[in-house]
């Protein structure tokens, strides 16, 4: 869908996964952008994509759950990543240098098409506005994650010890960056989901800042699958 669409109600609902008489109820609420034009709703699609991420980010658990269990075949978040998508010894100083970083990182690793594209969009997105959440954490993307940038879903993590100033809203330093690599803008959103429920959890960013190794990192990870997201001990794998 190109990202200049104007959609309907109906259109919407789609897109979102969503009842279209729910979606109705939220714009005429103004829980979601949109146009009232005559008695019909409008949604610039480019407007909503801002809207969801910056409510994922805000869910609740139980709503996080809806989202990232949408499908029977849940990846566990430890599998979205690895060993060649963390790294724990950043030396960046500013926003464009961790940005060099990750997307070094996504090509090396085999999952960004270009580094230099990905490195462009990463940095157009962050002109726009900052991807820190506060805490500590910022979750870096391209303004849009497509299969032209990704060949396939993965979470590329670094951390930085020192911190890094991020124009992030508790004007606290950064130090975890959770970059998002996704081939859709709904598996950005899925991808989202599953890293603000870990977040969710009061210990893990101090947990992620002093990690020794890449170990400890999917030690957390594994964790969090088992006791957050599947409590009887049954991962499916896909």
């Amino acid at each position: 869908m190109n990202k200049n669409s104007i959609m309907t109600t109906r259109e919407l609902a789609e897109y979102i996964k969503m009842n279209e008489k729910t979606v109705l109820k939220m714009a005429q609420s103004g829980q979601i952008p949109g146009v009232k034009i005559g008695s019909q709703w409008r949604f610039h699609l480019e407007t909503i994509d801002d809207y969801l991420q910056r409510d994922v980010v805000r869910s609740s658990d139980e709503e996080l759950d809806l989202l990232i269990k949408t499908t029977e075949n849940i990846i566990p978040l430890s599998r979205l990543t690895g060993y060649d998508y963390i790294k724990l010894d950043s030396k960046a100083k500013g926003v464009d240098q961790i940005l060099v970083e990750l997307a070094k990182i996504a090509y090396e690793g085999g999952v960004a098409i270009s580094e230099d594209d990905l490195f462009k969009e990463l940095r157009r997105r962050e002109k726009m506005l900052s991807t820190a959440i506060g805490s500590g954490v910022a979750i870096p993307h391209p303004r849009h994650p497509s299969s032209k940038l990704f060949k396939e879903p993965k979470i590329v993590i670094i951390r930085s010890k020192s911190g890094i100033e991020y124009a992030a809203p508790d004007n606290k330093l950064v130090h975890i960056f959770f970059m998002t690599c996704a081939p859709s803008e709904y598996i950005h959103l899925r991808l989202v989901a599953k890293i603000s429920k870990l977040l969710h959890v009061s210990t893990v960013v101090k947990r992620f800042v002093g990690a020794e190794n890449k170990d400890q990192i999917i030690k957390i990870l594994l964790e969090f699958d088992r006791e957050r997201m599947f409590p009887k001990g049954k991962v499916k794998v896909v």
